[in-house]
Formats: C-alpha cells, sequence, structure tokens
C-alpha cells in the first residue's frame, strides 16, 4: 500500500467546501473513521482559535472524512495510525483556511446575498439534491425496469428517511451550498489580478517543445504511446513520419481467419527450431500428429484472399488509370470510417517505419512506396486488404502553435498561478492572524 506523503496535500489544494454530501453517501459503506474519537469527545470541541473564533472538532472530522475518501480513491491506505494523524492534521490546516476565508467573506460582505441569488442558488441546490436521492435510490433501491410506481416511491421514501438518519437534508445540502458559493467568492478576489501573458503562453510552449523533443527524438514507440494510447498533446513530432490514406477492402472472414491462423503456426514452428534440442524433441513429440505448416501454405492463404477481392482491385486500378482521384476511390470504395473523418481524411494517418501502433502489414505498405502520390500493391492485413496512398510528408519538429494549444497552456498557466495566488495570500493572512491550537493539538504536533 502507498503511504501519504504531506505534499499530497496539493492534490486538494483546490477544494474549497466542506465534507461531500455525495461523496460520504457514495462511500457510506466503506468510509474509515480518521479521528481518534473516544467517549470524551464532543463534535463541539474546540481544536483551535482563528482570530478568537473557535474551529470545532466535528468540522475537523468532517473534512478528514472526506480527504480519507479522496486519498482511498488514489489507493492510498487511510487506515494506518500515520496516515490517519495526517489526514487530520490536514485537515485541520483546512478548516483553519476556511475559517480564515469566513472572517474575509465578512469583512468583504461577500456572505451577503441579494433575493435573486438566492433563488438562484436554491434551484441549483434543489437539482442537486434531487440528483443525490435519485443516486441512492438507484444504488440502494433494488429497483427494475418492472418496478411499479408504488415500489418506487417506496424506494423514494426509503432513500429519504436513510439520508436523514445520517444527517442529510435539502437543508443541510443548502448549507454547503452556501458555503461553498462564500468561499469560492472570496478565492476569486484573492486571484481576481491574476494573468497570463502571451509572452509566457510562448515561453511555456517552448518550453514544452523541448522537453518533447528531448523524450521523442529517436524513440517512436514512447512517442505514439504517449501521444496516441495516453492522449498527451504533441509539441514535437520526430522525424520520418509519412502521412498516408488508404482504401480498406473487407474479406471473408473465414479466408483471413485461416491466413492468421496458418501464419501463426508458422511462426511457432520456426521459434522452436531456435530453441535448444531437448526443447525442441519436446515440441515433436507433442506435436508429431499435427501436419507442419510451410510458407507455401501461408502464401496460397494470403493470394487466396487477394484472389476473393481481385475483381475489386482491378476496378480500382483501372479508375486510377483513367484519372479518379484516390480520395474519390476511398469515398467509393473504402471500408475505414477514419478514412471519412478529419483531419485523417485530409491529412491521412501519421505513420512511421518503427511505428508500433499501426498493423505492421500496413506499415509495411506505406513505406513500400518511394514518393508523395504513388500507389503501394494490395497488402493482406489484419483488418481486410489495404491499398494505400502516400499523401505527404508529415513536418517534424515543433507544431504549429495553434489558438486551440494556445489556449490550453495559458489555462494551465492561469490555474497554476492562481494556485500560487491562492497559497501565498493565504499565508499572508495566516501570518497576519492569532491562531492558537489546543493542548491536544500541540501534543498531536510534538510527536
Amino acid at each position: 500500500m502507498k503511504k501519504i506523503s504531506r505534499l499530497l496535500a496539493l492534490v486538494l489544494a483546490l477544494m474549497l467546501c466542506t465534507a461531500s454530501v455525495c461523496t460520504a453517501v457514495a462511500d457510506e459503506a466503506t468510509a474509515t473513521d480518521t479521528t481518534t474519537e473516544t467517549a470524551t469527545t464532543s463534535p463541539t470541541d474546540v481544536m483551535a482559535t482563528v482570530n478568537g473564533e473557535p474551529v470545532l472538532r466535528e468540522t475537523v472530522e468532517n473534512i478528514a472524512s472526506n480527504l480519507s475518501y479522496t486519498y482511498s480513491q488514489y489507493g492510498y491506505d487511510t487506515t494506518t495510525d500515520e496516515n490517519v494523524k495526517i489526514i487530520n492534521q490536514i485537515a485541520l490546516d483546512y478548516a483553519i483556511q476556511y475559517a480564515l476565508m469566513d472572517q474575509k467573506a465578512a469583512e468583504w460582505g461577500l456572505d451577503q446575498f441579494t433575493d435573486e441569488e438566492m433563488e438562484t442558488l436554491k434551484a441549483s441546490n434543489a437539482e442537486s439534491w434531487n440528483s443525490l436521492v435519485d443516486s441512492y435510490v438507484s444504488y440502494y433501491g433494488n429497483l427494475t425496469d418492472e418496478s411499479t410506481d408504488e415500489e418506487k416511491l417506496a424506494a423514494k421514501t426509503s432513500a429519504l428517511a436513510a439520508l436523514e438518519a445520517m444527517g442529510y437534508t435539502e437543508d443541510v445540502m443548502m448549507q454547503s451550498t452556501l458555503e461553498e458559493e462564500r468561499y469560492n467568492r472570496v478565492r476569486d478576489k484573492m486571484i481576481e489580478n491574476v494573468e497570463v501573458t502571451d509572452d509566457e503562453v510562448q515561453s511555456a510552449f517552448d518550453t514544452q517543445v523541448e522537453s518533447d523533443k528531448a523524450s521523442y527524438e529517436g524513440n517512436v514507440a514512447y512517442y505514439e504511446y504517449m501521444t496516441q494510447y495516453y492522449g498527451q498533446t504533441s509539441y514535437y513530432i520526430p522525424e520520418g513520419y509519412r502521412g498516408i490514406t488508404h482504401i480498406l477492402l473487407t474479406v471473408d472472414d473465414d479466408l483471413l481467419q485461416n491466413y492468421e491462423d496458418l501464419a501463426a503456426k508458422l511462426e511457432e514452428q520456426e521459434e522452436a527450431e531456435d530453441t535448444d534440442t531437448t526443447e525442441a524433441t519436446a515440441t515433436d513429440v507433442t506435436e508429431e500428429t499435427e501436419t507442419p505448416v510451410t510458407q507455401a501454405d501461408v502464401d496460397a492463404a494470403y493470394q487466396a484472399i487477394l484472389d476473393s477481392v481481385q475483381p475489386t482491385i482491378d476496378e480500382i486500378n483501372q479508375k486510377l488509370a483513367d484519372g479518379a482521384s484516390f480520395a474519390d476511390l476511398i469515398a467509393e470504395y473504402g471500408a475505414d470510417p477514419g478514412m471519412q473523418s478529419e483531419p485523417y481524411k485530409s491529412e491521412g494517418y501519421s505513420v512511421h517505419q518503427d511505428s508500433v501502433i499501426w498493423d505492421a502489414a500496413f506499415v509495411k505498405a506505406a513505406f513500400s512506396v518511394e514518393k508523395v502520390g504513388d500507389v503501394s500493391e494490395p497488402v493482406v492485413g489484419s483488418y481486410g486488404v489495404h491499398i494505400v496512398y502516400y499523401l505527404r510528408d508529415v513536418p517534424s519538429g515543433a507544431v504549429e502553435l495553434t489558438d486551440d494549444i494556445k489556449e490550453d497552456l495559458k489555462s494551465t498557466l492561469l490555474s497554476e498561478k492562481e494556485n500560487e495566488a491562492f497559497a501565498s495570500t493565504m499565508q499572508l493572512w495566516r501570518d497576519a492572524s492569532k491562531i492558537e491550537y489546543t493542548a491536544e493539538i500541540e501534543a498531536l504536533d510534538a510527536e
């Protein structure tokens, strides 16, 4: 199990509301009590004072419960004594932050709401409450598509009673909604002067380009895994990519399966021949009744697939000879839906000789032709028969700094600078405040 580090509190740096009702209900059966509550403790125990105002145990415990749930979702063990202590310390720290924000809200008049604002918040709260109740019913109600209206009503009534028994009502949620709105107002004021300049965006882009170049140059597999499988934005493109379009012709499943089975068996045989004598002998004993597969068998199965679509191939070749565009023939004959959507329709698939995300037969076909505008011979791949067109060379190096990339970078930079402004302002408030801890907390910190 993972051990929580104090630095991981940063994961929750933007959490500016008290314990979530939805989180608590979802985790009702499994949440771990992170407090060290005994018969002598009370929810109204004072854990600290902030400028003379108390921070109650109940507030700290609610935040600790939410923190515990959040950390557990990331795989952290929240049951150890050490982690329970850390969670409670972080929770107390958040409670102090909330207390300071409450004081600033009152000072700045941000805790006051107009009638119109209250109506909007009530409507939003009602929607959230109904969603919570519906979720509870869905999770615990044991309803089916055949459930009657009476059964649905009974399940909802039971859900409302269960939520109320746990201390959750629409009014309680409304208080949480008002708290969240209040904290958001204060936070907005704390970061109101934060901005990101075009020069900062350009600098961040240049940094990303250099970082990606160091990571991806000469490492096509890593580049494709990170950008294609994991969806990371690409700021740098390695050299050697081609834009490839193709006509995919579907073939009979049995023909394709037979070819793949024969090719796999031949590969197994060849691998067995490379093993030591003992292993080879064992293989011969277990497979002595099987007829060995030859390259001729595989070639015949391959040719059978091509023969099955040869009339279509002939039509395509004739239309190409007559001046038809490859793009029009893709639309007429192609079975790959990816070729019908942008950007692939216009730019093609980006294929490298060392690509790992494409069918090996497709990659081989893509590099069987020499110059832009060439059309490959038909090849058999995992999805059928490919006729490949060398559309373009993909420019290597830094990608274009598009408006979308600018907005993404600006959003990331803005979030980082807002977090920094929030943290620095909060520290100034703490330094200027009188914060006193109870003897219990002082003793815990001393351990």
